[in-house]
């Protein structure tokens, strides 16, 4: 009987705290009952910063400086996600991240017999050779998984799915810690990348044990979850700073009695060679040690992932984790489907409605709007949600939503009828029309200024105070001295540069036309004549009682200050339906200034000639389908906005949402069930 050997392999990762980090910290609550989220993940996608809450909701992260551009993301099983740009979060304010809870998925199953059980299988790997301790000192929410799928020779030929989960375990190789835990969860099979994809299941099952070696099971009977096919299981491992304290300890202490035990190895691994930390032997260090085999054989048969924080990538590797999951068949089960979604079948109006559900439900978006009109008649229209989360008003038709950059989408008309009027010449200097704005290096025109193309800064995103103001002005012209005395980043049409501080000058253009405040201009000029009855510009200091509340990533209302410094490119509120008209009007108008339309949906270009797919406030390109679009978005830290116009499809769409999230909604699916592919 050949021997097997037990070999210990230590990967520990020491993230040490260098230079320019934000230490973000803060607490992660339940939005409906204010009670802590523990074990919630947290992270930076596809890297390996993460952590989990504390089981008291608190947690702390270090963001190195080069993130500083990202999204930190927060989720829990049973939860909806919050999106927080790392920018937003201040060093010294604690801050309070509050997840909603997601609605009953729809696959829930209630069996409505007694169950009979049929034969159990056992899948997965129970071999083991050693064991393996990977711990990060700085992070957490390492996670381990295993495929399984019915290829074990014992199975019978009968076995079929789908089946019912009754158990899984996980093999400890060796504990050196008072308790441990571990969190499983069942993740899909990613359909393109064949990795662990979305969960399954959203309780959140934790198991702490304080045995030194054996199996630690996972009683999964209660789900009554039926899986249909291949799955991955994973085990997350659950870490708190006292753990990793000790854990780095206790590695350091052992380098320096046993320096030689530490091995920098190159290791091949699927045609692909990695230099790692390792040590062998080590088996006294504290952690938990999961017992895994790395046999050809194994490799062969069986497949395992690792990801070393909660949103990092997947990475296949050589060592198979030693689990298992046991599942069953039913007989005379009569499994039913929980009730039904508001809107059923196939109709485009059914799975649109769907899709925005299944946002706000993954997302924990407060209240959206949205509307599609198919030649010039409202198809659908949808509100869904809370204008105010706190008091349970419900979004109505009528709830004013913040439209953001969509803004200029709007005063592009203002533009498109001075020129119609001859009052305004794209190509002539700004100052023509704004004599005190500041002479620059080289002129400028209205034209590179509403495409981009005049050198404007944008929002210094380092600095928070760039986009929440307090100052009010009365008038565009008043707000222009926010950046007006800034150096130009490049020579006006040499390269696209999104600037709203650039939208905002072209208020006061319109200001120095037409001699009233830009607001007034538009009141009077475009939203009566075109029965944009809902839209106006965001002046906190009047009240509008339709106007929604507003949500920052955390999930708290948040006004983000006084947005009239940027009226005219982010400042405005109005309605999806008010949006859709606007979208009508641009493809059925008889207005006379609208025989000059073409020039806000034709292409600028550098003075290298190359196209910035931006005309004058509208984006213009193709759909993935290669369908005809012009279209905009908006979105701050409280507020997101979609607009899309298919000239070709006589199909407009708009989305208004009263957070952030909204941001990443793909509106594009939306048309796509409108329209013929």
């Amino acid at each position: 009987m050949k021997k097997i050997t037990s070999i210990v392999v230590l990967h520990i990762l020491l993230s040490t705290a260098g230079f320019g980090q934000l230490i973000i910290q803060g607490t992660v609550l339940n939005r409906a009952t204010r009670q802590p989220v523990p074990y919630a993940n947290i992270g930076i996608v596809h890297s390996n910063i993460g952590t989990l809450s504390n089981p008291d909701g608190s947690f702390l992260i270090l963001v190195p400086e080069k993130f500083r551009a990202d999204t930190l993301l927060f989720s829990a099983l049973g939860f909806g996600r919050k999106a927080v740009p790392v920018r937003f979060f201040r060093p010294e304010k604690p801050v309070v991240i509050f997840l909603p809870e997601r609605a009953i998925p729809l696959n829930t199953i209630t069996v409505t017999v007694k169950k009979k059980r049929n034969q159990a299988f056992e899948l997965g790997n129970r071999t083991f050779r050693g064991g393996v301790l990977e711990n990060d000192t700085t992070y957490a929410g390492r996670s381990i998984a295993l495929l399984i799928e019915p290829k074990e020779p014992h199975l019978k030929k009968g076995f079929t799915f789908p089946v019912y989960l009754e158990k899984a375990n996980l093999r400890i190789f060796r504990n050196n810690l008072k308790s441990f835990r571990f969190r499983i969860r069942l993740n899909a099979v990613d359909r393109l990348t064949g990795q662990p994809g979305e969960d399954l299941i959203q309780q959140s099952i934790v198991v702490e044990s304080a045995m030194k070696n054996g199996w630690l099971e996972f009683d999964l009977s209660a789900l009554n979850y039926p899986v249909s096919g291949p799955f991955y299981v994973t085990f997350e491992q659950i870490v708190d700073l006292q753990d990793r304290t000790d854990i780095a300890d206790g590695y350091r202490k052992y380098i320096q009695e046993h320096p030689e035990k530490l091995k920098i190895d190159t290791v091949e691994f699927e045609g692909k060679k990695e230099v790692r930390q390792m040590l062998r032997g080590g088996i006294d260090l504290p952690g938990t040690f999961i017992g895994i085999v790395d046999t050809p054989a194994a490799a062969e048969r069986y497949t395992s992932y690792v990801r070393e924080t909660s949103f990092g990538e997947w990475k296949k590797v050589r060592g198979i984790v030693s689990a298992t999951v046991t599942v069953s068949t039913y007989l005379d089960a009569n499994p039913k489907q929980a009730p039904e979604a508001p809107c059923q079948g196939n109709r485009p109006e059914c799975l649109a409605e769907q899709l925005c559900r299944d946002f706000m439900d993954n997302t924990g978006t407060n209240g959206m709007q949205i509307c599609v009109s198919v030649n010039n008649q409202i198809k659908w229209f949808a509100a869904l949600g809370y204008a105010d989360w706190e008091n349970k008003s419900a979004v109505t038709d009528s709830t004013l939503f913040r439209i953001n950059s969509v803004s200029k989408s709007m005063t592009s008309l203002a533009l498109l009828q001075l020129v119609s009027e001859r009052k305004l010449d794209l190509d002539a200097p700004v100052q023509n029309y704004v004599p005190s704005f500041p002479v620059k290096k080289y002129p400028i025109t209205t034209r590179q200024v509403a495409g981009h193309l005049a050198g404007f800064r944008d929002y210094n995103e380092t600095d928070l105070s760039d986009f929440i103001r307090t100052e009010h002005f009365e008038n565009a012209t008043a707000a222009l001295r926010v950046f007006a005395n800034d150096t130009l980043l490049f020579k006006p049409g040499t390269k696209f540069g999104y600037s709203t501080f650039g939208w905002n000058l072209l208020g006061a253009v319109i200001e120095g036309i037409s001699g009233e405040n830009y607001l007034d201009y538009m009141a009077k000029n475009l939203w009566k004549p075109l029965g944009l009855f809902h839209t106006c510009g965001d002046d906190i200091h009047k009240t509008r009682p339709n106007r929604s509340k507003f949500y920052d990533g955390t999930g708290e209302e948040n006004e983000l200050g006084d947005w009239s410094y940027k009226y005219a490119g982010g400042g405005l509120l109005s309605t999806a339906n008010d949006l859709v008209k606007l979208g009508n009007t641009l493809l059925y108008g008889k207005e006379p200034f609208l025989t000059h339309k073409t020039v806000l949906f034709t292409s600028q270009v550098t003075a290298d000639g190359k196209e910035t797919g931006y005309g004058l406030g509208w984006y213009v390109g193709k759909d993935k389908n290669g369908h005809r679009v012009w279209h905009h978005a908006g979105d701050s830290f409280s507020s997101s906005s979609h607009l899309l116009v298919y000239p070709d499809d006589n199909l407009v769409i708009a989305f208004l949402a009263n957070s952030q999230d909204g941001a990443a909604f793909d509106l594009q699916r939306i048309g796509e069930l409108f329209y013929k592919k």
